[in-house]
């Protein structure tokens, strides 16, 4: 009968020790785990899917595969490790740089916080332009034409094409989309990139997907729409050459549409009213939204932090003695206090090198007068040895009472 209230004061319990170390815990390490938090967050939203996205978890695993070896005193296998990993960042950088631009093209300052928090949206397309390209995908399965386009929403897709095409960033019309697919045109080839409300490339080569159980009858074209969708969040529309059908492709999956009504339902519903749904933001979702990569974010730069920074910020605590030096002779010290507790923080290295035994507090009574003396304690008060720094001492100020002495009586009257 007794366990439940006995379970309740150990979580109790726990609970107030852990209240303890989050309000000792320096503010300045928090800001700093929760600016890393809102970066790698970032970076994952705007990478994931991508290539650039899997190599940056390559060199994830080597910079982790380095941290081990150097906690577990493998210095060679940490020196290897090192430099692998110094060497693949510098890649990456060099590899996707178009990527990390674009990155860096999406950071607005006018843009709020909470929509920086929430999922990236490329998707800015107008109900119009998607009536005008559900309209003209028919126009061109009627005339038994082969066309392929590409609309981008949350995740980049230009890391994704095996040839990124001509770059035309042109307003969606139905001369230019029939233009780009007529047959004698140099461009008919590959599909039309729709990015942010505008054609934004044409002649895009796409990956194929390696599905065995795609149907026979499904060409070149399926196989690169279904590759995208395989490796994003886009959504592809198919006109076939051979059989003058248009189909939507999301997710892997092809689904076929009979009118320009249906076509325009589906994107409508995908690009536009998805959009719309979330864009709505209450307080609460700032934090609930997409939390399992927020949650993860936060984790690894815990980790990560704890591995770089509370190893070289290790805190530990000691009880040291009160030296009460220049003491003027005309005065004594009543009830006085003969021990601090004192924390010192830094690395562990040196904290190991550390003798506590040699630590003093040292007060300085010349200006002492008769009656009650308050002195602060600070770092120049304590013979830290470089390096260390003081994180507490308790207490932080000391009262020291003084009183005259009496005049020694010679005996004589």
């Amino acid at each position: 009968m007794e366990s439940g209230p006995k379970i309740f004061q150990d979580v109790w319990a726990a609970l107030e020790q852990l209240w303890v170390v989050f309000r000792r815990f320096p503010g300045h390490h928090l800001l700093d785990i929760g600016l890393m938090t809102f970066i790698v967050y970032q970076v994952y939203v705007r990478f994931r899917g991508t290539r650039a996205m899997r190599i940056l978890a390559g060199v994830a695993l080597l910079g982790l595969g380095y941290l081990l070896a150097q906690a577990a005193g493998l210095y060679l296998t940490a020196w290897v490790f090192g430099g692998v990993w110094a060497g693949a960042l510098i890649l990456v950088v060099i590899l996707f740089q178009g990527e990390i631009r674009q990155m860096l093209e999406q950071i607005n300052p006018r843009v709020p916080l909470r929509s920086m928090l929430r999922a990236v949206s490329h998707v800015r397309l107008p109900e119009e332009s998607l009536v005008t390209v559900a309209e003209t995908a028919f126009t061109i399965a009627s005339k038994r034409t082969g066309a392929l386009l590409l609309f981008e929403r949350h995740d980049f897709l230009e890391p994704l094409l095996r040839s990124p095409g001509i770059l035309i960033d042109a307003q969606v019309s139905p001369e230019l989309l029939e233009t780009i697919f007529s047959a004698k045109a140099p461009l008919h080839d590959g599909a039309v990139y729709l990015r942010a409300g505008r054609a934004y490339r044409a002649s895009c080569v796409l990956p194929l997907s390696e599905k065995r159980r795609l149907a026979s009858h499904y060409g070149t074209r399926h196989r690169a729409a279904v590759g995208i969708s395989e490796q994003s969040d886009a959504v592809v529309v198919v006109v076939s050459e051979e059989r003058g059908e248009v189909s939507v492709v999301e997710h892997g999956k092809i689904a076929a549409v009979d009118t320009p009504a249906d076509l325009l339902t589906r994107l409508t519903e995908r690009l536009v009213q998805e959009e719309k749904r979330r864009r709505r933001w209450a307080p609460k979702t700032l934090l609930t939204y997409n939390w399992r990569p927020k949650l993860i974010a936060l984790a690894s730069v815990c980790l990560l932090w704890f591995v770089l920074v509370g190893q070289q910020n290790a805190e530990v605590g000691f009880k040291v003695p009160l030296v009460y030096d220049n003491v003027p002779k005309e005065l004594r010290i009543v009830g006085r206090r003969e021990q601090v507790y004192v924390r010192l923080r830094g690395s562990r290295e040196m904290l190991n090198l550390l003798d506590p035994s040699r630590l003093r507090v040292t007060i300085d009574l010349r200006k002492a007068e008769a009656g009650s003396n308050r002195y602060s304690i600070s770092l120049e008060d304590i013979n830290v040895p470089p390096g260390l720094q003081l994180a507490e001492v308790n207490p932080s100020r000391i009262l020291v009472r003084m009183r005259e002495m009496k005049p020694e009586s010679n005996g004589k009257r």
